[in-house]
C-alpha cells in the first residue's frame, strides 16, 4: 500500500510540474499545425475557433457574429507563439501548459486567451 502511495504521489508531482510551463515552439507547432483550436479570448470575451495551417495560414471563426478571419501564425526562433489578423500588428508571447488539456496565452505577462480544447484537423466550415 505504502508503494502504491508513493507512486500516486510521484505521478501527481510530476504532473504539477508540467502545469504552468511555457511550451517550447516545437511543442506548439506539434499541437497546433494542422489543428483546430477551440479558444476563449480574455480580451474580447469571445469564444473563437481557429484552424492553424502547417503552411502558417490560419482561420478564425467568432461563434458571437459567426464572421470569419484570415491570417498567419508563426513560431520565433525563442519559441514565441504569434498571430496576425490584418490590419492588427503581430501579437507574440508564451503558450502556457495548465496541466488539464488546456493552455494560457500570455502576452507581456498577461492573460489573453484561454485555449480550451485542440480539434484534429480543420473543424471550421468552408
Amino acid at each position: 500500500m505504502h508503494k502504491l502511495f508513493s507512486m500516486l504521489f510521484l505521478i501527481a508531482l510530476s504532473a504539477s510540474a508540467v502545469a504552468g510551463t511555457p511550451l517550447g515552439g516545437e511543442r506548439i507547432k506539434q499541437l497546433i499545425s494542422g489543428n483546430t483550436v477551440a479558444l476563449h479570448s480574455i480580451a474580447r470575451g469571445i469564444n473563437f475557433k481557429i484552424y492553424y495551417a502547417a503552411d502558417g495560414t490560419a482561420i478564425s471563426h467568432n461563434e458571437s457574429d459567426g464572421k470569419k478571419y484570415k491570417g498567419i501564425w508563426r513560431l520565433t526562433d525563442s519559441g514565441e507563439w504569434c498571430n496576425h489578423w490584418p490590419p492588427a500588428e503581430d501579437r507574440c508571447g508564451q503558450v502556457i501548459d495548465n496541466g488539464d488539456g488546456t493552455y494560457n496565452r500570455m502576452e507581456g505577462g498577461k492573460l489573453r486567451s484561454v485555449w480550451k480544447k485542440i480539434y484534429p484537423g480543420n473543424t471550421i466550415e468552408p
